[in-house]
């Protein structure tokens, strides 16, 4: 039995890359990942859309999408899981302790970058290092999920990295901007998406006064407090993040508690892995 599920038109949006670093307490494995910030124009590069996805352009949205009853079975590999949300609301954060919940069951990407690799990197682990030129090629094969440049160097998720976390029978953790979901929505990954949003901003002016937002705009990633253009500009995001791409959201968690919102998290993951969920018709019927 099948129903419909009827989405809003939207407009695309553009953001601006930068290269968040994480803590450096993160735990081994945990990657480096790519948020956005307004802020950071010089940095501003389009998103590169997957060829196979491209049925799903923001300029043509389906009014409705006929979905059906799917639940994961024991020998599919784990659904992706892609985790969305606006600059300093704790994405990171929230999925480091998945991560240290449980190194054997879940997974990141490990991104590729043009820049020249440090004495204490190795190859495969912070990074996958390669040459400017293959990696303007690959962006041409269509192989990247989304790209940026910063400071001259390019950095980017590709899909086998994506690919090779699924394979090792893991659930891959994936955040990425809210308009490169619809790429992402394909038969192979059924995507669930989740996104991570702020509580009010009175709450956030009382609990994250202590607390301290990683920069990208410095290559060694420099925390600074936050400030109140911080708040206002997490706020703002986040209410255009669900205005335009809430349709695409399958759970939303406010993060006002950050062992709360983890505890949240984790029951998700879980009825995510034993439970049936509505997903579209495409997904599984090629």
């Amino acid at each position: 039995m099948h129903r419909s599920v009827w989405h809003c038109t939207f407009r695309n949006l553009v953001f601006f890359f930068y290269l968040a670093i994480d803590s450096v307490c993160a735990p081994a494995g945990f990657r480096r990942s790519f948020r956005l910030s307004r802020k950071d124009k010089k940095t501003n590069k389009s998103m590169y859309e997957c060829k196979k996805s491209d049925q799903y352009d923001t300029a043509d949205v389906p009014t409705y999408e006929e979905v059906t009853p799917y639940r994961r079975q024991m020998n599919e590999k784990y659904r992706l899981v892609v985790l969305v949300g606006p600059v300093g609301v704790g994405l990171n954060e929230l999925k480091r302790k998945l991560l240290i919940s449980d190194t054997q069951h879940y997974g990141v990407t490990v991104p590729h970058t043009t820049r020249a690799r440090r004495s204490q990197e190795s190859d495969g682990v912070e990074y996958i290092f390669i040459s400017k030129h293959l990696f303007e090629t690959d962006v041409q094969n269509n192989k990247f999920i989304e790209y940026g440049e910063y400071k001259n160097n390019y950095y980017g998720t590709s899909i086998d990295s994506v690919r090779s976390v699924l394979a090792k029978n893991k659930v891959c953790l994936l955040d990425v901007q809210p308009h490169t979901v619809k790429h992402l929505r394909t038969l192979e990954f059924k995507p669930y998406v989740i996104f991570i949003k702020p509580p009010s901003i009175e709450r956030l002016r009382e609990t994250r006064k202590n607390a301290k937002i990683i920069s990208g705009r410095d290559d060694e990633g420099a925390a600074k407090p936050f400030t109140e253009e911080d708040f206002q500009e997490m706020i703002k995001s986040a209410q255009i993040m669900e205005s335009q791409y809430g349709h695409l959201f399958d759970k939303i968690i406010v993060n006002d508690d950050l062992n709360m919102a983890f505890k949240e998290l984790k029951t998700t993951f879980d009825k995510l892995e034993t439970e049936t969920y509505w997903v579209p018709v495409s997904w599984l019927h090629s």
